[in-house]
């Protein structure tokens, strides 16, 4: 496998031109406008990570919040407070370690999160109205695919 640069390719436009989509689509004021219509919050981007996060997680401590969103367990807890003061996450003591806490999502922020995750989905079928069956399950076998052989090379490297 190639260590230094490479050729230019069709494969790695799409890819960079797609993770460009799923990172810049909701830094426009427009789509946030939309998120916070859906929600009825203003809610920073981190913070519906957060939601998004724990819904798939189950509880956490700050600091696997932290781990599994790349950031530090200071800007984690930064982050966390805007879903606290809007009562979409709860801190309970963790049963391991009664010295711990873990945040779970709130009945408040499940039903939050459930709006976000409908808007993107009405979003995708919007987009692929005119797709064909086949072309949406092939998009998603091979994303599938990319997701899970890129974090087998992350792991064969340590970094998971």
């Amino acid at each position: 496998m190639p260590e230094g640069p490479f050729p230019e390719d069709s494969a790695e436009a799409m890819v960079s031109a797609f993770i460009t989509l799923v990172t810049d689509v909701d830094r426009t004021p427009a789509y946030r406008a939309r998120l916070e219509r859906s929600t009825g919050l203003a809610l920073p981007r981190s913070a519906i990570s957060i939601m998004f996060v724990l819904h798939r997680h189950g509880p956490l401590g700050v600091k696997e919040i932290a781990d599994r969103l790349g950031v530090e367990q200071s800007t984690a807890s930064r982050q966390i407070r805007p879903l606290e003061e809007h009562a979409l996450v709860r801190r309970d003591v963790d049963p391991r370690d009664g010295r711990a806490v873990l945040l779970g999502l709130t009945e408040a922020g499940e039903e939050a999160r459930e709006r976000v995750r409908q808007l993107w989905l009405r979003d995708i079928a919007t987009v692929w109205r005119d797709w064909d069956p086949e072309e949406r399950e092939r998009l998603g076998a091979l994303l599938t695919r990319f997701r899970d052989s890129y974090q087998k090379l992350r792991a064969d490297r340590g970094e998971t």
